[in-house]
């Protein structure tokens, strides 16, 4: 009877031994999930959400960015700073043939074949833009010579498409907005388009979300700077390009793509017979900048160099461009 009960009470303790094991193993299992939860919910709120409207994913805006897989890089077009030709090297690497033809639509999508950041879900794009093994890049430029830039090339060496394209959106855009400070008439912008002033007090403003008139710091969604992990100068073109190509390393050869098409192959024309044997933008640097720069004095005036100063502020004062200071006349002269 003694070692019947023996049995008994052996039992329950070994059966409420197991009892203990099995509820802390759950319990155990179950703060893993809850702790593996909580950490991918900091994860995801480490990270800004990826939006449709996003400036960067938006496909009615052409601000979102040329995807190439190949070299894992998201590329950022930036008006006035060689973007036409990065359209067209983007293409070669693509293995495109109509990177060297005489086609002036190459900036369209469904002429260039180039794959863009909205061709992808949100869930894919999203990953895109925060993963380190992607290069995410754009080159910036100073907005004094970058506006000049745009003005010589829209309103002056293409004239007739200034008057027939811009100056009706621009009075389109006065009528919808009725801004008391501008004159409403088509007439007034093209008896004014080739006036610089006009171009930067009234075109700049009213037409502020065209790329070639806005600040480039506005061209991406301020949430998505901090995940920018290469930005060029244009001061420092040819460097900062044959950097980055150096940084970037084919899926298909293991070679660079400054080894690939970089390094050579590029002139002054575009010949598909003769491609050339200059590296890519080796002279476009000289080409744009002094351009520009020859001219500050021909079309700025102290007061609207401090315009610019403060209207694309933003482009001057922002903790990624770090642009180099630039000063048309002495301070003197800005604040009289």
């Amino acid at each position: 009877m003694i070692t019947r009960n023996y049995m008994l009470l052996f039992t329950f303790l070994l059966c409420t031994i197991f009892a203990i094991i099995i509820k802390r193993q759950s319990d155990s299992r179950n703060g893993l999930i809850r702790s593996s939860s909580s950490l991918r919910q900091r994860a995801l709120e480490e990270y800004p959400r990826l939006l449709h409207d996003d400036l960067v994913y938006d496909h009615r805006r052409n601000t979102v960015p040329i995807v190439n897989e190949e070299y894992k890089l998201i590329f950022f077009l930036s008006a006035k700073v060689a973007s036409s030709q990065w359209v067209r090297f983007l293409m070669r690497a693509n293995a495109d043939e109509l990177w060297c033809s005489n086609e002036t639509t190459l900036h369209n999508p469904q002429v260039n074949g180039l794959k863009y950041l909205s061709d992808y879900t949100l869930e894919e794009a999203q990953k895109m833009m925060v993963s380190k093994e992607w290069t995410r890049a754009v080159f910036v430029r100073h907005p004094k010579p970058r506006l000049l830039s745009a003005f010589i090339d829209k309103a002056i060496d293409h004239n007739e498409t200034f008057i027939e394209k811009y100056c009706p959106h621009y009075a389109d855009r006065i009528h919808s907005t009725d801004e008391e400070d501008h004159d409403p008439d088509i007439e007034y912008c093209i008896e004014h388009h080739l006036e610089f002033d006009f171009f930067l007090y009234n075109i700049t403003r009213v037409m502020h979300d065209n790329v070639h008139f806005r600040s480039l710091y506005s061209t991406i969604d301020e949430k998505w700077w901090p995940f920018i992990n290469f930005i060029g100068h244009m001061h420092t073109l040819s460097e900062d390009t044959e950097l980055l190509l150096q940084s970037l390393f084919s899926r298909k050869n293991e070679k660079t793509l400054w080894e690939n098409i970089g390094q050579s192959g590029w002139g002054d024309t575009r010949d598909c017979e003769n491609f050339g044997t200059e590296a890519f933008l080796t002279k476009r640097e000289n080409h744009h900048e002094t351009d520009a720069k020859d001219k500050l004095k021909d079309y700025y005036t102290p007061e609207l160099e401090l315009f610019v100063e403060n209207h694309f502020a933003d482009d001057l004062n922002n903790p990624y461009f770090h642009i180099r200071p630039m000063s048309i006349f002495p301070k003197s002269n800005l604040e009289e």
